[in-house]
């Protein structure tokens, strides 16, 4: 199948192959010719530049050490004038220096030598793919462009307005980030969702973490649709987020909900209902005690079975009455489902109503991606007129099987201590590219501990590279007791599925709390880079609040 797929998306394409062994380019070409149109050579990186400008390929592989000009040198000169060819660079080994400038290079893929068919061919089926849906991408925007010729200029502009305020007012303050959980040694992350049908949406949402590891969030689903709804969402949202960010109010959650749902309820025309949840979850003190009304039930996974709590509360109207709250234990509870109407109240394909499968969903499923993407197998979508948005709360698993490493604050000992982790996942049943991609995140996890819990380089990094003293410090540095870097692994089987948790730790103190956006930053440099390297490999990484403790999380089939 991958090969059928390869020849049906390479189709048209051309693609330069750089190379300076004869063996090796023999080899690749007998590879490549089954699928490429078009399939050019060079055997060094000068004359690999020469023929990317004659022929302007569509694709780039490339060998990193060559002479007269290599890998990184002749992509530096095609960034120049082009920035969008995907390159796959080839190297028997990879420095960590290497791996950050080829990233900022564009670097689609990395494939190690010798090359596998199947490694090649797995690395240009993505890469094709996307050149494929690029082009149906741009099909489809140039048709957008003359339906919109047609559009008022004024009402649009003023729509996407309206839609930069619903984005500043909804808010997932948790978006990057971690709550420990002091009580079990573990941890609370949020991941979100949301699939607006119009420019302005009637559902909007806001989660906000206090200093006492307790999160705050409120979900909101406005009757109908567009201007009317979403004025509705957005008004009672920041109104909740102005009384949240109040110290009275964040310190008593009833009076948070009583306020918001009376100036909502104040704010409804006669005719209008207006649905909402609002929830304060604490892990250390082990509930959470939320406010549903209208809303579908939130559903829970509690060992291993699948719980359901109904709202106490009808919709909220201009004549509603007192509010109940509701109150669960977290006790054995793994993961936490919030979600308006827009994702159960949708008729299958085969019948019934999605919210009678979606327990058996939640149950085969971790993220929330994985979620709605079962949600489109199983319903028409395109026919869905209602938003939707959905909230899950998951849990940094401690069930399966746990293992504790540490080691020094040296290179050569968190290399072998990633080796160690992947001799261990191996052995459990992780493999392929998912296992790549963990690798790669977790080399960047290693390495941000390594610099900056061990080293103390902080912000410092980018001028110690410019003053070419990086590399010194790394190598120079000496095992310190006092400085280790912790990594706890944990494993679960979900569905016949492998679960893999790591969680890695250093000694130092976080980010530098004196930059103002320090809240939001992985600490792998300036530009927070490694940390976006690790949200792009795996299928979860947060970081928690201070900074010095990264988890991710990867399925593999």
């Amino acid at each position: 199948m991958p090969n059928i797929l390869l020849k049906e998306f390479s189709a048209g394409l051309s693609l330069l192959y750089v190379e300076d062994d004869p063996v090796g380019t023999e080899i690749i070409r007998m590879m490549l010719e089954p699928f490429f149109t078009n399939l050019y050579e060079a055997n060094d990186g000068q004359e690999g530049l020469r023929q990317f400008y004659l022929h302007k390929p569509d694709i780039i592989i490339t060998d990193l050490m060559m002479p007269v000009m290599d890998g990184i040198a002749m992509m530096k000169e095609i960034r120049k004038s082009d920035q969008k060819t995907p390159v796959l660079l080839m190297t028997a080994s990879l420095e960590h220096l290497h791996l950050v400038e080829a990233i900022n290079l564009g670097v689609s893929k990395f494939l190690p030598k010798p090359i596998r068919t199947e490694a090649l061919q797995r690395a240009l089926l993505g890469i094709t793919r996307e050149l494929h849906l690029e082009k149906v991408a741009e099909k489809a925007r140039r048709q957008e462009v003359e339906l919109l010729q047609y559009r008022n200029r004024y009402h649009s502009l003023q729509q996407e307005l309206a839609q930069s305020k619903e984005k500043h007012i909804a808010r997932n303050l948790l978006q990057d980030i971690f709550i420990p959980d002091k009580r079990k040694g573990e941890g609370w992350l949020v991941d979100l969702i949301q699939m607006p049908r119009d420019v302005m949406s009637g559902d909007s949402y806001s989660i906000i973490p206090l200093k006492n590891n307790t999160l705050l969030v409120f979900l909101a689903d406005a009757m109908g649709h567009g201007l009317s709804a979403s004025v509705t969402s957005m008004l009672a949202t920041a109104f909740f987020n102005h009384l949240a960010e109040s110290p009275a109010c964040a310190q008593d959650f009833s009076s948070l909900v009583r306020e918001t749902i009376s100036f909502a309820a104040n704010n409804l025309l006669e005719e209008e209902v207006f649905s909402c949840l609002l929830m304060e979850f604490d892990p250390e003190m082990g509930i959470a005690r939320f406010a549903s009304c209208g809303m579908p039930a939130v559903l829970m996974i509690r060992d291993g079975i699948v719980e359901q709590v109904k709202g106490a509360n009808p919709p909220v109207s201009s004549l509603s009455p007192q509010v109940k709250l509701q109150e669960i234990s977290l006790e054995g509870i793994s993961d936490i489902l919030l979600a308006t109407d827009g994702l159960t109240d949708i008729a299958m394909l085969n019948g019934g109503i999605y919210r009678e499968k979606i327990n058996e969903d939640l149950l085969a499923t971790v993220t929330a991606a994985e979620l709605f993407a079962k949600y489109r197998l199983q319903c028409n979508d395109e026919e869905n007129d209602d938003d939707i948005t959905l909230i899950r709360l998951i849990a940094i698993s401690g069930s399966g099987q746990h293992k504790s490493f540490t080691c020094e604050g040296t290179l050569k000992a968190i290399e072998g201590l990633q080796q160690q982790v992947r001799e261990y996942l191996i052995i459990a049943g992780a493999d392929g590219e998912k296992l790549d991609n963990l690798e790669l995140a977790l080399g960047e996890a290693l390495m941000n501990a390594f610099e900056h819990g061990c080293l103390g380089i902080g912000r410092n990094k980018e001028r110690y590279i410019l003053e070419g003293k990086y590399d010194d410090i790394l190598m120079d540095a000496k095992p310190d007791e006092k400085k280790q870097i912790s990594l706890e692994l944990k494993l679960a089987q979900i569905h016949g599925r492998l679960q893999v948790w790591i969680e890695v730790a250093d000694p130092g103190a976080g980010f530098d709390a004196e930059r103002p956006d320090s809240r939001f930053k992985a600490a792998t440099a300036t530009s927070g880079r490694g940390f976006k390297i690790m949200q792009r490999s795996v299928d979860l990484a947060r970081h928690s609040p201070e900074g010095n403790r990264l988890v991710l999380m990867q399925m593999f089939d």
